[in-house]
């Protein structure tokens, strides 16, 4: 009688100490997997139109570009991660078309651009705090515009960055990056207008713990 009490108190605390070992490790393993990002580009150069330069093609210009991005970052090792993110960009765009005729005024327009974007990332970790990037994007142009191709596709995002942690939750990230749009667009031909950017991302990172 007292051997199978010892046995079944032995057999008890041998239970609870394995699930608080298995607890423990997946607290220690799981923490700071999963993060949010936040960011935004404040230097960029963006350049619109066909990817063939076409003589006696109108010609539009970009400015006051700003864009925000919000990611959901799962780290499957130390050094892969991958995310999803949303993000919205808005740009003033001008528009000058070529002059025919010495004569007649040359005709600009000036329109904006608003395209909300879903990419995809993955990233390849090296050294200490550098980073690699790539991967697609769906975007989505908010509205119509006359005189530049709807931006409505599938582009990607190609990029180099570092990251360097505050804490155990707060990190801060500056990353370069090109980005083209439209790389297979919805709506198809042959001198389709795109969007290319290179930027320096600029972000904040809050790591979420898992228990």
């Amino acid at each position: 009688m007292q051997n199978k009490l010892l046995y079944s108190i032995l057999l008890t605390v041998v239970t609870v100490s394995t699930q608080l070992e298995t607890s423990l490790y997946a607290q220690v393993h799981n923490k700071g997997r999963y993060s949010i990002d936040l960011s935004t580009t404040p230097l960029s150069s963006v350049n619109i139109g066909p990817l063939k330069s076409l003589i006696g093609s109108q010609g539009n210009i970009s400015k006051n570009y700003i864009s925000g991005l919000v990611r959901g970052t799962y780290k499957h090792t130390e050094r892969w991660s991958f995310s999803v993110g949303l993000g919205y960009s808005s740009q003033k765009v001008t528009t000058t078309f070529p002059v025919i005729y010495p004569d007649i005024e040359q005709k600009q327009y000036f329109t904006d651009l608003h395209i909300w974007e879903v990419p995809l990332e993955a990233r390849l970790r090296f050294l200490k705090y550098f980073y690699a990037s790539a991967g697609p994007m769906i975007h989505f142009q908010q509205q119509s515009n006359s005189y530049v191709d709807k931006q409505n596709g599938l582009g990607i995002n190609i990029g180099v960055g570092t990251r360097i942690p505050l804490s155990q939750t707060i990190a801060v990230s500056l990353a370069p990056h090109y980005k083209l749009y439209s790389l297979i667009p919805f709506h198809s031909g042959k001198y389709y207008d795109r969007i290319q950017t290179v930027g320096v991302e600029i972000g904040v990172s809050f790591s979420l713990p898992i228990h």
